[in-house]
């Protein structure tokens, strides 16, 4: 890299040697040749092209063109000659739609007279950057002079016009400046969204001012916050990444350039970025900021930024059309802002709509639907389905709920009876069957802006969980009750008993046996019901090691042996090897006994309760795979019916036969079991044949090389 001293001196012998060059007696399109190919040698670029107005009036007059192609066939692009020449400024941008291509064009100007332009182009965002553009402007007096004396344009001319722009005042708009203002103002009055005016307003900026880089604002007073919109120059995200990747786009007014400009309602023009303690570093090579308000009734609406890593990029001329772009914007926006908040209400309320589980459907006066969520199908168990613009609630509804309907004419009643009553809010309960499935039906009266109605919007809420929930709820209560009062009743009648006089020895010893086992079955109920809500709340875990299955056995076997009785007869059939299983000891007993209590109890004429275990393969197919171990317990009592099999697994769930409810119970023992179960990850099922008697099997698994490593 060549330090400042080398690059000065190289600047200086080429402006020496292009100056020498075109005062020559060579053919001009000869020397412009030269000249292109003596600046390549220091500033590289891929091809460039020189237009000239010999009379020094711009693209009014006629105009001459020298390229320099370097080996390449891209045309140039006509309009951003004209723009140069039109606003009479550098312009530095990518060219589109080649985005990795950038663009450099300054206006070749003397006594206030337009001479030419000259046009570079050269791949690289970091090509022609200001130490290049500063060499090139060195180029253009030289350029200037040779135009005038090859083509003999007027001195006078020339006089006239560098009077003219010296009796221009600081600030004042160049001609051209105030042609693109009134092409600004005249674009302005048509609609624009808020993304494309903001867009269009920094685009303007850009190519008015020659700035490299820049943004657009909004300003939100009641957060405090600046959020930007639009942006060119500065990369991907020029403020970084929030906690969750995407590109932070809001910040605190207290920071930055733009949000001191958002609190004050004033403008800021930065010539050394680094000497304000206000900057927030964006791209290191910037160095002058100009930050502008839009500003309606005190207040900023917006800030529009622009920088540059050239100090002197802003002068009295770019203030002066920022200032005006900024007043002329500011109706503009507020009609596009106005817009926007229409359109994020319209878009949130949409997305309610759309992604609501519950069904909605907004009906005209006659039942047709107008407009449905996606709810609305599924809630109905339809699927996706098209609904033709005369569809009409009921009539069109009920032919295809008719094979689930349990009464169709209940839901003809509900809309006939909206039809009747219109500003009434209704409800209604729809059953559906094959699954079953219970629905909430609201139907609330729509009126448009002036009062009137309109029609009918339908609510329809799946409510089957709730009722269930509901159903579980009711017999809790009442299962516990009972399952509570039975043991509690025993309980305080032999104590009672016992209070009120003396008994015998042997009398009071079986009262007080009798109170025991109450008790016993009271605290059962309670470690049951305090079982199945740590089961449901995750707070279970398992203990698991390598257990022999016969030895476990042997220890149920010896609690469960109280619990039967003379008419029972515990056969246990187990292989002479039974490999060990990987389990959690004291669930995998809980289950045990579990079934094996549930045997007794439910063989109440007596019988054989035959225990079994062996490692199999047969299992069912949701079943994991691996090696695994089926217990299985049947009994010869009084069954259970094939349509009731699939809900003992419930909680609180029992079969609805007098024999059941004279037996007891909370419900909660099979769905403890399961879960467990479960959690060893194998399975548990139950065959069964009423008045013969119940078999449950299930599985755990053994215990291989892998889980005892």
């Amino acid at each position: 890299m060549l330090s400042r001293i080398d690059q000065t001196s190289t600047s200086l012998a080429l402006i020496t040697d292009a100056a020498r060059l075109l005062s020559g007696e060579r053919p001009f399109a000869v020397r412009v040749q030269e000249l292109l190919a003596q600046l390549r040698s220091v500033v590289p670029f891929r091809d460039g092209q020189l237009t000239c107005w010999p009379r020094g009036d711009g693209p009014d007059g006629q105009a001459e063109q020298y390229v320099d192609l370097g080996g390449w066939r891209e045309p140039w692009d006509a309009d951003l000659t004209n723009m140069v020449a039109a606003r009479r400024i550098a312009l530095r941008r990518q060219v589109n739609p080649l985005p990795e291509l950038w663009y450099y064009g300054t206006p070749i100007q003397w006594a206030g007279r337009l001479w030419g332009v000259l046009e570079l182009r050269t791949p690289g965002a970091e090509a022609l950057g200001p130490a290049d553009q500063e060499l090139i402007s060195g180029l253009l007096p030289l350029l200037a002079a040779a135009i005038v004396a090859e083509f003999g344009a007027s001195t006078a001319l020339s006089v006239s016009g560098a009077s003219s722009a010296l009796q221009r005042r600081p600030g004042e708009l160049t001609k051209s400046q105030s042609r693109l203002l009134s092409e600004i103002n005249a674009h302005m009055e048509e609609p624009h969204s808020l993304g494309d005016l903001l867009t269009a307003v920094l685009r303007w900026a850009l190519d008015a001012t020659g700035a490299e880089a820049g943004a657009v604002s909004l300003v939100d007073h009641a957060s405090q916050d600046v959020i930007l919109q639009v942006f060119e120059g500065y990369g991907m995200a020029p403020f970084g990444y929030d906690t969750i990747g995407e590109p932070q786009r809001r910040h605190p007014w207290a920071q930055s350039v733009s949000g001191k400009v958002a609190r004050d309602a004033r403008a800021v023009l930065l010539r050394d970025v680094a000497q304000d303690p206000d900057y927030q570093p964006v791209v290191p090579e910037i160095r002058a900021e100009l930050a502008f308000p839009i500003v309606h009734d005190g207040q900023s609406l917006a800030v529009l930024q622009l920088d540059s890593p050239r100090s002197a990029a802003f002068g009295e001329g770019e203030q002066a059309f920022i200032r005006a772009l900024c007043a002329a914007v500011v109706q503009p926006l507020r009609r596009a802002l106005r817009a926007q908040e229409l359109l994020e209400t319209s878009t949130q309320l949409g997305q309610v709509f759309s992604s609501l589980p519950t069904g909605l459907a907004l009906l005209d006066g006659q039942g047709c639907v107008l407009r449905y969520n996606p709810a609305w199908l599924s809630v109905w168990g339809l699927g996706p389905l098209e609904l033709n613009e005369a569809f009409q609630v009921p009539w069109d509804l009920i032919p295809l709920l008719l094979p689930r309907l349990a009464e169709p004419l209940a839901l003809t009643d509900f809309a006939a009876t909206g039809q009747r009553k219109p500003t009434e809010v209704l409800s209604t309960s729809v059953q559906l069957r094959h699954p079953h499935q219970e629905l909430h039906l609201l139907a609330i009266p729509t009126r448009d802006s002036l009062g009137q109605l309109t029609g009918r919007l339908w609510v329809a809420s799946d409510v089957t969980r709730e009722r269930e929930a509901d159903r579980l709820k009711s017999e809790f209560v009442s299962v516990v009750s009972h399952e509570l009062r039975t043991p509690l009743t025993s309980i305080l009648g032999y104590t009672e008993l016992l209070m009120a006089r003396d008994f015998a020895p042997k009398e009071q010893k079986e009262f007080i046996k009798t109170v025991y086992d109450e008790a016993s079955h009271l605290s059962q109920i309670v470690e049951d019901l305090l079982g199945v809500t740590r089961l449901e709340s995750g707070k279970v875990k398992l203990n698991q090691w390598v257990v022999s299955m016969r030895q476990l056995i042997n220890e149920v076997i010896a609690q469960i042996n109280m619990h039967l009785t003379s008419r029972h007869r515990l056969v246990i059939d187990l292989p002479a090897q039974l490999p060990p299983a990987y389990i959690d000891r004291d669930k995998a007993k809980q289950i045990l006994f579990n079934l094996l209590t549930n045997a007794v109890k439910y063989s109440p004429k007596g019988g054989e309760i035959i225990l079994s275990a062996q490692e199999t393969t047969a299992l069912p197919d949701d079943h994991p795979p691996g090696r695994w171990l089926m217990i299985s317990v049947a009994d010869q009592g009084m069954g259970i019916p094939e349509e009731d099999i699939p809900r003992i697994w419930e909680r609180f769930y029992r079969v609805d036969n007098s024999n059941t409810r004279r037996i007891g119970g909370t419900g909660l023992g099979l769905s403890i079991v399961k879960s467990l179960v479960d959690m060893h990850g194998g399975r548990i099922w139950a065959t069964s044949t009423v008045g013969k008697g119940s078999t449950f099997a299930f599985t755990l698994p053994v215990a291989t090389e892998l889980v005892r490593t």
